[in-house]
């Protein structure tokens, strides 16, 4: 309990208030509409003093004497008589802080910025509950200390604010705080202060404003102006504040954006249609304005692993084990409401908007919706997807969408891509699948360039894994190209009956100098090391080399290839196979190897499998005598 600075209020019993709550230091009797519990005449100071009987005090206060009792000024300790009586001691510097806007304000600008306040937020909050004087709260003058406070009866006050004060002052005082937010962003983009983690940083600001939104917008009353006319102020600038602010946004900050926002949608298109309907369309274009900037400035924060749940059900079999990053649901379910919305708007996914946007490639990948022409949706939202791609934004949704539209389940046979769409994509997922840090990217990225590139013309086909077999930037690359060359080569054997460059002499000709021969040509050299060996990806290159050769021995059956040709045969043998069987044999034999070296000569074990499995393939093509 305090001892210095109360006030000492008498509460009536029986048929008089009743005391509607006690709280430690400020509790007093409510207010029943305009009648307050607390009366003036009965208030007198309590401070320190010394040498005064407490007993008589209390003796005094039974017989109702007390107001006269000189001793009641110098009582040292109230605690006795807090105890018997029913008094509910309040500071004395918020006796009136259910009658003075001003008053309210001072208190809570002292409670938000001194270090030892007399009256601490959660006091002002208790007592304007109590007193229900929430009208009393000044927008203007309050929020702009509250709003930077970590504190949780901070965060009541500004709901209380919203809730119960006058709706008109709260969209004033939104935007004005929406100004000094835009402001204190430009700020922080010129300088590079450190966080201050006690208060809360303007972006993180922009909640409360939604919130605040969300519960004033509702209970505003029409004058001359209609809904549409009415929001539009407010909502432009907080829209304008979103894309500012959107980017500092952690992860659950992000999600809760996109939820209040979709929130506060829902509930003024409800309000605006009860007052005019014929205006509601004009309120579902600001507001689905306000949306989308939310979704696409926030995208970064939804991280619900959707490419990789989109890979994982797509593509069961390459799936080891799953991936798929924890507290993924939390973004799932923003996206979740922000759909709601937009379908309670009449807006479905299933068609084309005027202008592709970020907004729409995140919702329409979320919907999992595959259109009916996938070659047209492609098309149209293709200068997204190469945005996204060439600047690792919204990557999540792009290459879910990529995976969920390029599914060969979606294609006829022989249907094919224009090169307007593989064209661009075949130039920019390869990086992607070689250069990103995130291994499932990669991998994701490599399964989208192998169906695109099933989808394409055999000659452009040709022309990009030629580039990608020979793009010494990117090695990782040039080996994994390797098995999209078996690939094409496979699909081309499989029809017999259809001409394919990839079942030609021409196949021969362009990769036979690629990819049947080590790189460089005296890869093989005498004084080779093992270190040397592990540290190349050149063995795992002529492992995949040595798996297409087995592959096109067995399957190309009527030697479309050339592959079976014995100058063929003799031209790989002299070029690759020879040199290989030589330095295989010299280390697997060599009596230096020692158990240190074991891990090293793991490439040539696979190098020395696979060359088995082409001898063998030859020895058997041989005819027989």
């Amino acid at each position: 309990m305090r001892r210095r600075g109360l006030t000492f209020v008498h509460h009536y019993s029986s048929r008089e208030l009743a005391l509607r709550g006690r709280i430690r230091g400020m509790g007093y009797g409510g207010s029943f509409g305009r009648k307050r519990a607390r009366l003036s005449q009965h208030e007198w100071s309590v401070r320190r003093g010394g040498g005064q009987n407490q007993d008589d005090v209390v003796s005094a206060l039974a017989s109702r004497e007390w107001q006269w009792h000189p001793a009641f000024k110098l009582c040292c300790n109230a605690q006795k008589v807090y105890d018997h009586f029913p008094f509910t001691f309040l500071p004395y510097s918020v006796q009136d802080v259910t009658d003075s806007a001003g008053a309210i304000a001072a208190l809570v600008s002292s409670a938000t910025h001194d270090e030892n306040p007399d009256v601490s937020l959660d006091e002002i909050y208790s007592a304007l509950c109590q007193s229900r004087s929430e009208s009393n709260l000044d927008p203007l003058s309050i929020l702009p200390s509250l709003l930077p406070c970590r504190q949780l009866a901070a965060k009541n006050l500004i709901s209380l604010i919203g809730e119960c004060g006058n709706a008109k002052e709260v969209m004033i005082a939104v935007q004005e705080v929406l100004e000094q937010i835009d402001s204190a962003l430009d700020l922080e983009l010129e300088e590079d202060d450190e966080e201050d983690n006690d208060r809360v940083s303007p972006s993180e600001q922009l909640i409360s404003i939604i919130h605040l939104c969300n519960s004033a917008i509702p209970r505003l009353k029409l004058r001359k102006k209609s809904p549409s006319e009415t929001i539009r102020p407010v909502l432009s600038q907080l829209q304008s504040t979103i894309q500012l602010a959107g980017s500092r946004l952690g992860r659950n900050q992000g999600r809760e954006t996109i939820i209040s926002v979709s929130q506060l949608s829902q509930n003024v298109i409800s309000w605006a249609t009860g007052l005019k309907s014929e205006d509601a369309a004009a309120c579902q274009e600001i507001l689905k304005s306000l949306l989308d900037t939310a979704v696409s400035e926030c995208s970064h924060c939804i991280q619900s692993s959707l490419a990789q749940r989109s890979f994982e059900t797509l593509y069961p079999r390459l799936t080891v084990r799953s991936t798929i990053s924890l507290g993924w649901e939390g973004g799932e379910e923003a996206i979740k409401d922000a759909l709601t919305v937009y379908s309670s708007f009449g807006q479905t996914f299933d068609s084309l908007p005027p202008v592709p946007s970020t907004a729409h490639l995140i919702l329409l990948s979320h919907s999992k919706i595959v259109p009916s022409d996938i070659c047209r949706a492609l098309l149209f939202m293709l200068p997204i997807l190469v945005a996204s791609i060439q600047a690792n934004h919204t990557l999540d949704e792009t290459l879910s969408l990529l995976l969920q539209w390029l599914h060969p389940s979606h294609f006829l046979a022989g249907e094919q891509l224009s090169p307007d769409i593989s064209g661009p994509l075949c130039a920019l997922l390869p990086t992607l699948a070689s250069a990103h840090p995130d291994a499932d990217i990669r991998h994701q990225a490599f399964r989208i360039l192998s169906q695109c590139l099933s989808l394409t013309s055999s000659e452009l086909r040709l022309r990009v894994l030629q580039e990608l077999t020979t793009d010494a930037e990117f090695p990782q690359m040039r080996v994994a190209a390797v098995g999209l060359v078996k690939e094409a080569s496979l699909e081309s054997l499989l029809h017999e009956d259809k001409p394919n460059i990839f079942a030609s002499p021409f196949f021969l000709q362009v990769f036979g100098p690629i990819l049947f021969r080590p790189d460089p040509v005296d890869f093989f050299r005498p004084d080779l090391s093992l270190s040397e060996i592990e540290d190349s990806l050149e063995p795992a290159r002529l492992v995949e080399c040595l798996s297409l050769y087995y592959v096109l021995l067995l399957r190309d059956n009527l030697n479309r290839t050339g592959i079976r040709d014995p100058d063929q045969i003799f031209n790989i043998e002299r070029a690759l196979l020879a040199p290989l069987r030589a330095t295989v044999s010299r280390w697997m034999e060599g009596p230096t190897l020692s158990d240190e070296h074991m891990h090293a000569i793991m490439p040539v074990v696979s190098l020395k499998t696979s060359l088995e499995r082409v001898d063998a393939a030859i020895i058997r093509l041989r005819p027989s005598s």
